[in-house]
């Protein structure tokens, strides 16, 4: 069975899960700017009726419509290509809505009462971990997050500084993935340093190096890493950046900045320096342009599945083995989906380096923590089946037969505009007297174009005194008519313009109209001169399709560089968002599993974990009863409040009645009296274990975290924070115990 392409695979699951629904959706939230984010939206958008509202951040509009650009047009080399088209996805994406971090938005229609925040995920730039809110309930959807900074990300905002943010602590649902929740990273300078010793030795033994690659996200981090090394050590072999989009994919990361990490902002403010133009990384968008870079060269190509795009036309002229050509290296840096070739490829690595580690120790201790190695290159040498996709010229007979129908339609066309012509020329003589600020209501081609039926009058006959006369169509004749405002006859701002400031408009719109409308946003625009997508072609061409047996033979290797928080973060993190019920979505089975039972054995960790299959439906929500009372005066001079923060808290006892003049009951003092119960006092407010161990050295208290969630003070007490959320004191009753538990009091209000 031959492998599907990751676009087509993806394009497939969305239309069979959302066909049915797609008119029923309410809103829409896009995480990230990539492929499977939101490789069918356009689709969905065009021809599946959905018509929903839908929300992403400024990044993800800009470099998501790069991404589906690029996509568009490595089909379209390949193959008739008609699941949607660039003004579908201009379509599309015109009506995002962007959002930008932590700024609230209350959905309208169907979904009012709802707001959604956006919050950095880090993984890829504008990535979003999306806070829904409604009433008491609340829902984080983290997906595709990274802890760790990066060159040019910092990390999330949802592990910052080893804390998790405030406002995402202890929600409702968290949905996440278990996509690395069996995966454990080796140190990223031993990546990055193998990665970096597999080029060099590559180059210098006369080979060159591919990199497969997205076209719009993690491209950023990988070409900026690569051409920070080359400036540093001031090597001289071609670094080459090939994809549809390469110009303006550099074009939006340099207007992007405030989107990326604090030491690149910092450096630009201080230096002026753009980090994203680039010193040795050449840009390049045509296949052909790689002839200008002879000998040895490292190129980054999209697409990462090595499915469609530059990155397989380059797969199949380096890796075919040619004899007397030198070894060529492929270095994966994302997995990609199964079924894949890439997939294939890194499964093909991992198996063989896992048999050739089995002998050896497979993890080092380092300073009592376990590091995991970077698993090394192998000579690839295997025989692959793979489909063929090409456009060649047309020959002979096709081009003969081609060239005729050209030539058809051209004669056909130039009729069609002589026969306009002569009309617009007779007609723009018969009203040459008419003033020249009058205007048209309708274009003379369009006139031109339409039927109309002509009449002779008969002279001869009368209509009579009550019959009208026939009134007959006369040929299309243009009306012109004058644009009249409150004051008179408008002015034509154009009659009065320089011819400089017409060619200036004129080439704007022009711009525009090759497809570059990108958004109401000043940063969403495009102003720089090259085109979009490079010209096609105007060679007559055909499209065939091979299936074909190919001797794949190279130094092949995996380097993690996709941005993504491991098996083991994951694991540290999530107990600190402490979530009320967990969804676990976006992974094979073995991760699924692994990250469940994980969860499931923390102590002090919510026991309702769902790991739903693709297609099925979980309700999760819980029944929540809000009531509104109006407090009387009375009540509110009797409450007593306690401050905590900002904030000032009471209690409130009191006797519910229904007023009646109102239809909003009253909560009033209860009536002297009536039995009265006695209540406990509550302790309000969240404190950290992290913050409380500064507060008890500054009063000179040692403290120390030992063991999960419990934080050891003067080896005495012990101050530990159960799954609820509760803080319990433990220890000897002593001068420590009463000063410790006076403080943790003081931190709270006590009502």
């Amino acid at each position: 069975m031959p492998i599907f392409s990751l676009f087509f695979f993806l394009l497939l699951l969305f239309v069979c899960l959302f066909v049915r629904i797609a008119k029923q959706i309410d809103a829409v939230l896009i995480s990230h700017s990539d492929l499977p984010h939101l490789g069918a939206y356009p689709y969905a958008r065009s021809y599946l009726g959905m018509t929903c509202p839908v929300y992403s951040t400024v990044p993800v509009v800009n470099m998501g419509k790069m991404c589906l650009y690029d996509m568009y047009q490595s089909k379209t080399n390949e193959m008739n290509f008609d699941t949607f088209t660039l003004e579908d996805v201009d379509n599309a994406f015109d009506k995002i809505t962007s959002l930008r971090y932590s700024q609230p938005f209350a959905l309208p229609g169907k979904c009012r009462g709802i707001t959604i925040t956006a919050y950095a995920a880090a993984h890829t730039i504008g990535g979003t971990i999306w806070k829904i809110k409604q009433d008491t309930d609340e829902i984080v959807y983290a997906v595709d997050f990274n802890h760790r900074k990066e060159r040019h990300l910092d990390g999330t905002v949802l592990h910052s500084g080893g804390v998790v943010l405030d406002s995402l602590t202890r929600p409702s649902l968290l949905i996440t993935d278990a996509l690395n929740a069996a995966v454990i990273h080796p140190a990223r300078k031993d990546r990055y340093a193998a990665m970096f010793d597999t080029m060099i030795s590559t180059l210098r033994n006369n080979g060159s190096v591919l990199l497969p690659t997205d076209s719009s996200a993690r491209v950023l981090e990988l070409s900026y890493l690569l051409d920070q090394h080359w400036t540093t050590n001031q090597l001289q072999f071609p670094l080459i950046m090939l994809t549809n989009t390469s110009y303006h994919t550099a074009h939006f990361a340099k207007i992007m900045l405030e989107w990326m990490g604090d030491d690149l902002t910092k450096h630009f403010s201080q230096t002026r320096e753009n980090p994203f133009e680039f010193k040795y990384l050449r840009l390049c968008h045509k296949l052909e342009d790689l002839d200008q870079y002879p000998g040895p060269k490292v190129v980054i190509a999209s697409n990462d599945s090595l499915e469609t795009g530059f990155a397989r036309d380059l797969f199949l002229r380096w890796m075919e083995n040619t004899p007397g050509q030198a070894t060529n290296t492929l270095i994966l840096t994302d997995r990609s989906a199964p079924g894949s070739l890439a997939r294939k490829l890194y499964d093909d690595w991992d198996k063989t380096t896992d048999e050739m580690t089995s002998t050896t120790n497979e993890s080092v201790p380092l300073n009592g923590r376990t590091k995991t190695p970077v698993k090394p290159a192998i000579d690839y040498d295997t025989k692959h089946h793979l489909t063929v996709f090409r456009r060649v010229p047309l020959e002979g007979v096709e081009l003969q037969e081609h060239e005729a129908i050209q030539r058809a339609q051209a004669e056909r066309d130039a009729a069609q505009a002589a026969m306009i012509a002569r009309s617009k020329t007779i007609m723009e003589e018969d009203e040459s007297d008419v003033s020249d600020i009058d205007e048209a209501d309708d274009t003379m081609e369009d006139l031109m174009t339409t039927q109309y039926d002509l009449y002779v009058r008969d002279a001869g006959r009368s209509g009579g005194f009550f019959k009208q006369a026939q009134s007959y169509r006369m040929f299309p004749y243009l009306e012109k008519r004058k644009k009249i405002d409150d004051y008179g006859e408008a002015i034509q701002i154009e009659h009065y313009m320089k011819d400089s400031d017409l060619d200036r408009i004129q080439a704007e719109r022009n711009t525009v109209g090759e497809g570059a409308n990108f958004g109401k946003e000043e940063e969403m625009q495009i102003d720089i001169q090259e085109p979009l997508l490079p010209g096609r072609d105007q060679t007559p061409t055909k499209y065939i399709k091979n299936e074909q047996d190919i001797q794949v033979h190279c130094l092949l290797r995996y380097v993690d560089l996709e941005g993504l928080s491991d098996g083991r973060s994951m694991k540290t993190i999530l107990p600190q968002i402490a979530p009320r019920k967990l969804i676990i979505v976006h992974g094979g089975k073995e991760s699924t599993d692994d990250l469940a039972q994980a969860c499931q054995s923390m102590d002090h960790f919510t026991k309702e974990i769902f790991t739903p299959s693709v297609g099925e439906v979980l309700n999760v929500s819980a029944a929540t009863n809000i009531y509104r009372v109006k407090l009387t005066d009375a009540l509110v001079s009797s409450l007593q409040f306690s401050k905590l923060d900002d904030y000032e808290l009471a209690r409130v006892s009191g006797r519910i009645h229904f007023p009646e003049d109102s239809t909003t009951p009253s909560l009033d003092v209860a009536i002297s009296g009536e039995p009265s119960k006695w209540e406990p006092s509550v302790f309000v407010g969240d404190v950290r274990l992290t913050e409380f161990k500064r507060i008890l050295q500054a009063e000179g208290i040692s403290a120390e975290f030992k063991g999960e969630g419990m934080l050891v003070c003067n080896d005495q007490v012990a101050v530990r924070k159960t799954g609820a959320g509760q803080l319990l004191v433990e220890g000897v009753l002593s001068v420590d115990y009463y000063k410790i538990r006076s403080l943790l009091y003081s931190q709270h209000a006590i009502l």
